[in-house]
């Protein structure tokens, strides 16, 4: 960022403020864009439940499961909007708490191993080093929200039979947490994008397992806020591999 002082205080260029100002309108248009779809389909399964509420009774049971849904899926797109919204918002923070990676590690794999299961994808854990080496300083509930966003993600993105591993270690002045799958994969030119807000490899994918498209840039954000980073490898047909790095306490 360019600064100029006008009596002391710094002052934001031309060229940057413009900048700033296309990344607010683009964000409204998108969120604008977001929303507008699940309240449209909320709107019309109001109406139809309406309509066959007394004409038709099982009818609108289903019209009002599909509400639901589509309720659910509106509530889930606001929360993660308000999460990537406040953690914008932080500069990388010195946290007081330490905190067990594992141990949150373990409890984000006992909720996401019943989605596995359910779409029979193989969910394995596997770790190198000591346990003593997973303490960080940090937040317990932004690094359960990242993995449990990076989890999520790979078996989504898994097809039935497929396998998800999560690889937990220390290397160096790091922890190093690999969360690789076998599934779909993502191309070359895609890659630079994926943490992007609303940006989705598959939008029609996405939709159907009811995707925010925020999930990664939350992830990145989290990882940033406690000193660390996410990357990532990936190729069409054979999976990916998203890998955290976060310093040691």
């Amino acid at each position: 960022m360019t600064l100029e002082r006008h009596n002391g205080a710094p002052q934001v260029s031309p060229d940057e403020l413009q900048r700033v100002n296309k990344i607010r309108r683009d964000f409204v248009a998108n969120v604008s864009h977001e929303l507008k779809t699940p309240a449209t389909s909320l709107k019309l399964l109001a109406e139809s439940l309406e309509e066959t509420l007394d004409e038709d009774p099982d009818q609108a049971r289903l019209f009002a499961a599909q509400l639901k849904k589509e309720t659910e899926r509106l509530a889930h797109l606001i929360t993660d909007l308000l999460d990537l919204t406040r953690l914008e918002s932080q500069e990388p923070v010195d946290y007081a708490t330490l905190v067990d990676v594992r141990s949150v590690l373990m409890s984000v794999l006992a909720r996401m191993r019943r989605v596995a299961r359910q779409k029979d994808i193989t969910l394995q854990w596997k770790r190198f080093g000591k346990a003593a080496e997973y303490t960080v300083y940090g937040d317990e509930t932004q690094l359960t929200s990242m993995f449990t966003n990076l989890v999520d993600n790979a078996v989504q993105y898994t097809p039935p039979g497929g396998k998800v591993e999560v690889v937990g270690g220390s290397e160096g002045s790091e922890i190093t947490i690999r969360i690789s799958d076998t599934g779909i994969g993502i191309p070359e030119e895609k890659i630079p994008r994926i943490f992007e807000r609303f940006y989705r490899v598959d939008k029609a994918r996405s939709k159907a397992t009811g995707g925010t498209g925020l999930g990664l840039s939350i992830a990145r954000h989290i990882a940033q806020n406690h000193g660390g980073r996410v990357t990532v490898e990936s190729a069409p047909g054979e999976g990916s591999t998203f890998t955290v790095f976060l310093p040691h306490a």
